[in-house]
């Protein structure tokens, strides 16, 4: 099975066709239950001609609404939902993401409204990815990922990436000029592992592209230099580990 790299910049900053020639992979937010435009307000009609305009292998994600996010069932729950199922459909997309707000804690409730939410999404080509914010401890929320097939989003600067067949790292910026240089890209591939089948890395820096040049010049050149190509860079290991992450460009 072929092993996959995509990497996203934080948001589209140029039309869809200009973009896919620099990344291929992108977060979507469609367009929240209340009418009011999310960050990237766009009709199901609207993403359609998006899915026309990107290569086949380009990949969406699409981000569940506020209202659903916070897992507490309500109409605006069910209309999100709806939306997002609809949007991802318009785009074919891979990921459907979860980021769920500080008030969703550890406790019981909360882990069985997550597991209901699992439960509206397809489980077939489809991954839910999910984002926790606030009290939780990596460990639990692993363990949670685990037991209702969630892929567990990190940023792996500062946890440990959880063994599994897909991981999603996120990369975020702290200030202006924060980046990632080859060696910290480097180190971070090498904490993910190798032998995955899938790695999305979403780049939050204000030097999204040129990261994402350097993540795919160290993907080619580990190519080259082990056997297996990509399934080499991708392998999952038996356990968590972390990156430090003290590379400042």
């Amino acid at each position: 099975m072929a092993r996959r790299l995509h990497i996203a910049a934080k948001q589209l900053s140029s039309a869809i066709a200009t973009y896919a020639k620099r990344f291929d992979y992108l977060e979507v937010h469609a367009r929240e239950a209340n009418g009011e435009d999310a960050p990237t307000p766009m009709s199901p009609h609207a993403l359609r001609k998006w899915r026309k305009q990107v290569p086949p292998h380009f990949e969406f994600g699409v981000f569940l609404g506020p209202h659903a996010s916070t897992l507490k069932p309500s109409t605006k729950l069910d209309e999100e939902v709806k939306h997002a199922l609809a949007a991802a459909a318009a785009l074919e997309a891979r990921n459907i993401i979860i980021r769920t707000p500080r008030e969703v804690t550890p406790a019981q409730i909360h882990r069985d409204r997550l597991a209901k939410m699992r439960d509206r999404f397809p489980s077939d080509v489809t991954n839910v990815v999910w984002e926790p914010q606030g009290v939780w401890e990596l460990e639990d929320a692993a363990v949670v990922a685990s037991q209702l097939n969630l892929v567990l989003a990190v940023d792996p600067t500062r946890d440990p990436v959880p063994a599994n067949p897909i991981a999603y790292l996120r990369l975020r910026a702290l200030g202006e000029t924060r980046s990632f240089g080859p060696s910290a890209l480097e180190r971070i591939l090498e904490a993910v592992g190798i032998n995955r089948r899938d790695i999305y890395v979403v780049l939050e820096t204000n030097s999204a592209l040129t990261e994402c040049k350097q993540l795919r010049s160290i993907a080619q050149r580990t190519q080259t230099s082990r056997t297996g190509g990509m399934s080499r860079l991708v392998r999952p290991r038996p356990a968590v580990v972390k990156v430090k992450d003290d590379e400042q460009e």
